[in-house]
Formats: C-alpha cells, sequence, structure tokens
C-alpha cells in the first residue's frame, strides 16, 4: 500500500472513531488495548514456540500450584492490611473484611480498565463511604499506602542488586542497565512525595480530575457536586496525611505489611521457576518482579497489562541467562494461575459492591469486629 493510499486510510478510521459517540469510543479504545495485549502475549508465544512452553509447564507438579495459591491469598491478606493499619492510624473504623472486599473489587477494576488510577479511585471512594472517611481523608490512606509499597519495591530492589553484585552474579556494567529499576522506582516515590506534602501544588489541575471521576462518585453518594471542590479537597488530604504520619508505629507496621505484600508476590514467581527445576538467588527473582512492576505502570492501556507483563517478566528472566521457554513459561503459569484464582473473586466483590452502591443494601461482608 502507497503512502498516499496508507495516509487516506488512517484518515477514514480516525474519522470514524471520531464520528462514534463518547461511549462507543470509551469501548472501542478498551478493545482496541485488549486485543493490543492480546497481539503482544501471541507474538511471544509465537517467538518462543507454543509447543515449547506447553512441554515446560507439563513438568510443574501441582503441589507447586497449591503453593502458588497460598502465597497470593497471603499476600492478598497483606495488601489489604497494609492498607486497613492505615484507616486505623487516621482514626477511622473499617471492618478488616471490608477493607479486604474493597480491595478485590478495585483488582478487579484493574482487569477491566485501561489504567491502574481507576484501581485507586475505586479504593478511594468505597473506602470513604465504608469508613465514613472525608474522600480527602480516604486518598491520603490510598496514596500513603502506595508510597510505602512502593519504598518496599524500592529497598528490596536496591539490595537485591548489591547481593548480586557481591557474589559475583552480575557486573559492574549489568549493574548501571539494572540500576534504572529503583532509579524510575525513587523518581516515582519522589514525585508521590512531593504531591502529598505540597498537595496544593496540584489544585490547577484536581477540578478536571474530579470531575473525570465524577460519574463514579455520583454514583456512591448519588448526590456529588465537584465543582470548585478542589480546595476542600486537598485539605482534608493534608490534614490527613499529616495525622497518619504523626502514628509513627502505625505507618511502620503498615511499610512492613507492604514488605510482606511485595514479598509474597515474588515468592510466586520464585516457587514457579523451582516447579520449573530452575534454582536461582531470590535476589534475581526480585528484580525481575521490579521490573515487572515498572512495565504494569506503562501507561498504554492495556487492562491488566495483558501480554506486557508476560514479555516484561521473560526478558527480565532472559537476562539473567534462563532459557526464553524456561522464563516464557514461568511467567505465562503465574498469570494463569494468579488470574483464575482473582477473577472469580474480585469479580464477584466488585459486584457485590456494585449492587451495594446501586441498591443501597446493608453488605453482607460486614461482620460484627
Amino acid at each position: 500500500m502507497s503512502s498516499r493510499n496508507l495516509r487516506i486510510v488512517s484518515s477514514a478510521l480516525i474519522s470514524a472513531y471520531l464520528g462514534v459517540s463518547k461511549i462507543k469510543r470509551t469501548i472501542l479504545t478498551r478493545l482496541g488495548g485488549f486485543l493490543f495485549g492480546v497481539l503482544v502475549l501471541v507474538a511471544l508465544l509465537y517467538y518462543v514456540r507454543i509447543d515449547a512452553v506447553e512441554r515446560t509447564i507439563a513438568q510443574v507438579n501441582p503441589a507447586v500450584i497449591v503453593v502458588m495459591v497460598g502465597l497470593q491469598v497471603l499476600g492478598w491478606i497483606f495488601y489489604a492490611g497494609a492498607w486497613y493499619v492505615l484507616i486505623r492510624a487516621l482514626g477511622h473504623k473499617l471492618r478488616f473484611l471490608t477493607c479486604q472486599g474493597i480491595t478485590f473489587a478495585s483488582i478487579f477494576v484493574n482487569y477491566i480498565t485501561p489504567s491502574g488510577f481507576f484501581l485507586e479511585a475505586v479504593r478511594c471512594i468505597l473506602g470513604a463511604k465504608e469508613s465514613g472517611m472525608k474522600l480527602g481523608e480516604s486518598t491520603a490512606t490510598v496514596i500513603l499506602h502506595r508510597i510505602l509499597y512502593v519504598i518496599a519495591v524500592l529497598e528490596s530492589t536496591a539490595v537485591a542488586i548489591l547481593v548480586l553484585l557481591v557474589d559475583g552474579f552480575i557486573t559492574g556494567s549489568a549493574i548501571m542497565e539494572l540500576a534504572i529499576v529503583p532509579v524510575i522506582a525513587a523518581a516515582g516515590l519522589i514525585l508521590l512525595l512531593y504531591f502529598s506534602f505540597s498537595p496544593h501544588s496540584l489544585e490547577p489541575f484536581l477540578d478536571k480530575l474530579l470531575r473525570l471521576v465524577q460519574p463514579l462518585i455520583r454514583t456512591v453518594k448519588r448526590e456529588a457536586n465537584v465543582e470548585g471542590k478542589a480546595d476542600e479537597f486537598l485539605d482534608e488530604y493534608r490534614v490527613g496525611f499529616n495525622k497518619m504520619l504523626a502514628s509513627k508505629p502505625l505507618v511502620a507496621l503498615s511499610f512492613f505489611v507492604s514488605l510482606g505484600d511485595w514479598s509474597c508476590g515474588v515468592a510466586v514467581l520464585w516457587v514457579v521457576l523451582l516447579g520449573l527445576n530452575v534454582h536461582v538467588p531470590f535476589s534475581m527473582v526480585v528484580i525481575t518482579m521490579a521490573i515487572g512492576e515498572i512495565a504494569q505502570t506503562i501507561p498504554i492501556g492495556v487492562p491488566g497489562m495483558l501480554g506486557i507483563y508476560e514479555a516484561a517478566i521473560t526478558a527480565s528472566l532472559s537476562i539473567f541467562s534462563i532459557p526464553i521457554a524456561i522464563a516464557a513459561s514461568a511467567a505465562l503459569l503465574s498469570r494463569v494461575v494468579i488470574s483464575l484464582l482473582e477473577l472469580p473473586l474480585t469479580g464477584i466483590a466488585a459486584y457485590h459492591y456494585g449492587f451495594k452502591v446501586l441498591d443501597n443494601r446493608p453488605s453482607p461482608l460486614r461482620l460484627p469486629m
């Protein structure tokens, strides 16, 4: 096809896309992101050879799957627990089972939307509704939870790189390439900390952001006027953030629980590799998972980062001279097992909270303390 014909076809497609309604464009965008992820996954399988992946995965003992499931369940508990501790540090009460249900619902949203932003928005809004927190306070708990998790990833990755260097698994030149992982994590951490301590610097953008999530807020609160609310929201956020930081023991506890959450995710991949008869230092898997975490933050609009995450894990393991068929098998097996476990549970939680918000029925997840 000539360049002129290509331009004509491209213009026609763009015009057709812009000509449909906003809702249809949103659906098309999400579908396009999903299909892009599927294509990346298919390309990975084609490159590695799907028959080689099938043979490799067939070697895995079912006991390995059981251990993976146990680690993932423990990781869920840690994930919700770290947030739960911060809510208590703010002086609010939220039953742990409700906290776990909200985190499940938010995880499901991450599977069906092209942005991790909505995952956190669901936690902020549902957390405020269920605990009585103001929206700014609830957002502060979610952001501080994310900050502590990033610190856990940053510290463990930096230590892992140093351990591999000391043990002779990587050279000085290789460490310069791997150092990009903690550098990116540190850059994200600095941004989160800057905006957390100077929230009013976000005020010019916050009105637009609040309007973006207004439909979700209105669904929860029935009536939601976000016009001119940015300043009030930021004050709530600042007060809540500082109040949590004043509870140093609880913040420290939340950090260690977040470290447990991160460690469970790393252990899942490590166990998969052991099940494939690949014995590697735990530090290597820490770096691999850190690269996977960074890949999941790329804003390319692929729901659940399908295909992107698997490709990143495969490439990262290959850096450490693990055969590509085994690397791809480990990435795919961990994704399949976790997704088969997550999707039903998180889907039920998402349905429950969606139904509850629309119907205003009491939550069966809110059991007595």
